[in-house]
């Protein structure tokens, strides 16, 4: 345990199938030793109890997640299997102590049951971590995100050997001067041109996870940090600079982008705060023809909706697996939680009828869903065609994988060079060829 926090097993991987599925069959077969044995009582009156009892407990877990809107996509059955296994090693741990019996046999019981609930809990863990690609390295799950004092990343580049050029993730938040927005601290990834004589001239990226999700999901879990620094690999250091900050005030929260209060919440925060955070802190000359936002489930609703709303802060935005609309899983709770009931509120954020008010010179979309994720593929297939019909250069595709970040990265990475020519990375002159 100690060498994990030291950070020398920061690069152990996680999204391995093989590794979980042999984890998973090592806790199953823990569990049933545990629980293998021929006393009456337990096999009709204990045992069943567990069961039930865990069943119940799952049960109830799945229907809050649903009820709070933490979570409102989908998930396998496989997940219930398997936290329900993690849940019933830890509620049956006692009672095989308790009822294990004498002997040989008994001590194999003891020992299977202890080994079967760190097992079980990571076969759960990674089950999870399979479908969602949340954690891709043991340094992830750990928060070991390498990222330098704000600061000092600012103005010290990184010392990298030649022809080795890197760029470096910084933790730097945008402060909510105007908006008052509770929101958690972001992170800033600095392409190696950054500490350039062209820093002002950088093309932006604003980068929004979903909901769940952390800032760090987009530079690990969807490789920002590497795609960025391929292209800039390619392009003498020059690539886009990837603030990514926080529309939700909370890791299970979902603003969908919206003001809780005029002029006060999310919105404002990433159309008035977030761009003085890059102007002022980061020094990024405003253009808003360099200036694009990306955002992921939730996320990808929300550059949606920024670029539309504030064409004059962001024109570019890419959209991967986000809603055609701001919503929270239904109608009537949207309408109420996000607009306090006006429909006019609602009106003026809904994206397709904002293209039928307003033409967009200069903006750009992208529109991509994983192929697993048919809801994703059907919000972006209708607002391509709208933005389409707006006159707005539009792209639309769909991935690999669902509604995951192995989908994200995968996305962003086939984008990249195209988007970049989109803001503008072409016209940062750069060091000298």
């Amino acid at each position: 345990m100690a060498l994990a926090w030291t950070g020398a097993l920061d690069d152990v991987p996680l999204l391995n199938g093989t590794a979980a599925a042999l984890i998973e069959t090592a806790g199953a077969a823990a569990l049933i030793s545990a629980w293998w044995r021929r006393q009456r009582r337990w096999a009709t009156r204990i045992l069943p109890a567990i069961l039930i009892g865990v069943a119940a407990a799952v049960g109830l877990i799945a229907i809050a997640l649903w009820v709070t809107g933490t979570v409102t996509d989908a998930y396998p059955p496989s997940f219930a299997v398997w936290v329900g296994a993690g849940f019933a090693a830890i509620a049956g741990f006692p009672l095989v102590l308790r009822h294990a019996g004498t002997g040989r046999p008994a001590v194999w019981r003891r020992t299977a049951a202890a080994l079967a609930i760190p097992l079980t809990l990571t076969g759960a863990f990674l089950r999870i971590d399979q479908e969602y690609g949340i954690w891709p390295q043991l340094g992830d799950v750990l928060g070991h995100s390498g990222a330098l004092d704000g600061q000092h990343g600012l103005h010290n580049p990184p010392a990298t050997s030649a022809g080795d050029q890197q760029g470096v993730i910084v933790d730097l938040d945008a402060p909510s001067t105007r908006s008052h927005f509770k929101h958690r601290p972001g992170v800033v990834f600095l392409p190696p041109a950054y500490y350039g004589p062209d820093r002002a001239n950088l093309p932006v990226l604003v980068m929004l996870v979903g909901a769940p999700g952390t800032p760090i999901n987009w530079l690990k879990s969807g490789h920002g940090q590497n795609t960025d620094n391929a292209y800039a690999a390619t392009h003498h250091g020059i690539a886009p600079v990837l603030v990514v900050v926080v529309q939700n005030g909370s890791a299970t929260a979902d603003s969908e982008c919206v003001d809780h209060a005029p002029g006060a919440g999310a919105e404002t925060y990433l159309a008035t705060d977030v761009p003085a955070f890059i102007t002022d802190t980061l020094h990024i000359t405003h253009n808003p023809a360099h200036w694009g936002i990306i955002g992921f489930s939730e996320g990808g609703t929300c550059a949606l909706d920024i670029v539309l709303r504030h064409p004059d802060v962001y024109r570019h935005l890419v959209d991967l697996g986000g809603d055609a609309a701001p919503n929270l899983g239904n109608h009537a709770h949207t309408l109420a939680a996000l607009y306090n009931g006006s429909t006019a509120a609602e009106q003026a954020h809904d994206p397709a009828t904002l293209l039928t008010q307003h033409r967009y010179p200069g903006v750009t979309a992208w529109f991509a869903a994983g192929a697993d994720d048919t809801r994703g593929i059907t919000a972006g297939k209708r607002m391509a065609a709208d933005t389409a019909k707006d006159g707005i250069p539009t792209h639309q595709f769909v991935g690999i994988g669902g509604h995951n970040w192995q989908f994200a990265s995968d996305a962003l990475a086939r984008i990249m060079a195209q988007l970049c020519d989109e803001l503008g990375c072409a016209d940062v002159n750069g060091p000298a060829r």
